[in-house]
């Protein structure tokens, strides 16, 4: 009986043994959230601005940098570098020097587009940039001197009809979203506007109030009080839809011409960045754009809001480079 009873003992010790040799369950596996830290930066950003202090530009990128710095948006500062020169190609440049780089990054304009179609530029829109994030559209207001007695787009376009090259546009420099609009209008409205090109959009202004040309292109803020004396006549606005500064001024659609062009202000980094960087930046623009601050910023000064994330924004670019090389095929024609 005893034997029976340190037999049994015996089975249990073994037993009990046999299950503390056992290996221990393999942890379970973390998800990817739990594995992978989203990706974030560590060291402060140079933001350039390829034109000088006070364009709209720079009023732009450091409007950005202000909401993301007071918010505390990221854990990092974002510091606004201004390197103007050759209309955009001096910042662009110097940009592209750092290569892939997680940690500098540069604001669009239309001279972004331009210079590289017309041959201004060493840098290629396809190979030499990341698209990180599309944040607005500057709509432009297609307006007349008071003293050339036009009032109205339909007034312009039966007045050019019949006297072909009389009317004199004003813009700056001859690669400019102005330009671009007055070829629009030649090309698809099918009159011949001439073109006379100025140094800055305050010598145009001068230059329409004096009487010296007839017809310009602006930003709508720039109209301000001239627009408000009737010393400029708003025509039409070429944007998606009407303004909220000037409601009662259609847009060429409304007129039933497929003009729209606008300039587009986005963010870009170099060629190469990891997609996880892109992701983080174009995250971190949509949540400045959905602030309080950014659209007061918009509204005064009569910007469209049209965000697009990295994943958009690079297709968009595409297609908004394939309007700017048949505009300056015209351009360059009639040069």
């Amino acid at each position: 009986m005893v034997k029976k009873v340190l037999t049994l003992l015996l089975v249990g010790v073994l037993a009990l043994t046999g299950c503390s040799s056992q290996p221990t369950a393999p942890a379970p596996t973390p998800t990817p959230q739990e594995s992978e830290k989203s990706w974030e930066p560590e060291e402060n950003v140079e933001f350039v601005i390829p034109f000088s202090a006070g364009g709209g530009s720079d009023v732009f990128a450091r409007k950005i940098v202000e909401i993301i710095q007071k918010n505390n948006m990221a854990p990092v500062s974002f510091i606004p570098t201004n390197k103007p020169g050759g209309s955009g190609v001096v910042g662009y440049t110097y940009m592209n020097s750092k290569g892939a780089n997680n940690y500098i990054m540069g604001t669009t304009s239309s001279s972004f587009y331009s210079q590289p179609i017309l041959g201004l530029s060493p840098l290629s829109l396809d190979k030499d940039f990341t698209y990180i994030a599309h944040l607005a559209k500057d709509p432009n207001l297609f307006a007349a001197s008071k003293k050339v007695g036009l009032n109205t787009l339909e007034e312009v376009i039966e007045y050019a009809k019949a006297n072909p090259k009389k009317l004199k546009f004003g813009g700056t420099a001859n690669a400019s979203d102005d330009t671009v609009l007055m070829y629009m209008i030649n090309d698809l409205i099918g009159i011949e506007l001439v073109y006379v090109p100025y140094d800055s959009g305050s010598e145009v202004l001068a230059a329409i109030l004096g009487g010296h040309i007839d017809l310009c292109a602006i930003s709508p803020s720039e109209g301000g009080e001239h627009l408000q004396t009737g010393n400029l006549v708003p025509l039409a606005v070429s944007a998606d839809e009407r303004i909220s500064l000037l409601p009662d001024v259609p847009t060429f659609l409304e007129s039933g011409y497929e003009i729209k062009h606008q300039q587009s202000r986005g963010v870009v980094m170099n060629a190469g960045v990891p997609e996880e960087v892109a992701k983080y930046y174009s995250d971190l623009f949509k949540k400045v754009t959905e602030t309080p601050e950014w659209k007061e910023f918009l509204e005064s000064n009569v910007m469209g809001d049209q965000f697009m994330g990295y994943d958009e924004y690079e297709k968009f670019s595409n297609e908004l480079s394939g309007k700017y090389k048949t505009y300056m095929e015209l351009i360059q024609k009639a040069q």
